[in-house]
């Protein structure tokens, strides 16, 4: 699995990048709460980048459909929350905080696959 594996980089390449951005590009700014939406955009980001780094580990050895699905739900969906708090902090367009649950039920759904993937895989050990 090397593209979860590349996926897992770019995920926390990206969050450390704006987590760092917002402990010292964005504090001048004056309104704490950009600052805020950065950070937890870039900490959902990290953990779901670490959360990628452990499925590619286990993909082969699980080599489940549900692992695929709990990938892909972490990878777009962290992306998608984190990339809509990063633009809501930076263009300040208010409609940007509605994708940002779309972000956040594909993470949940990321989780619930690996829950479906441990029940598979128990099943058939």
């Amino acid at each position: 699995m090397r593209h979860w594996l590349i996926a897992a980089g770019i995920t926390g390449l990206m969050g450390v990048g704006f987590g760092a951005f917002a402990a010292h590009g964005l504090s001048q700014r004056g309104d704490p709460s950009v600052v805020e939406w950065v950070k937890t955009g870039a900490s959902y980001q990290l953990w779901h980048a670490a959360a990628l780094l452990g499925l590619a580990a286990w993909a082969e050895r699980l080599s489940s459909r549900w692992i695929t699905f709990a990938a892909h739900g972490f990878f777009w969906g962290a992306l998608i929350f984190s990339g809509s708090l990063y633009l809501l902090a930076f263009l300040q367009q208010r409609w940007l905080g509605a994708i940002t649950p779309i972000g956040g039920v594909l993470m949940m759904l990321g989780w619930l696959s690996v829950c479906f993937a441990g029940l598979a895989q128990r099943r058939s050990a």
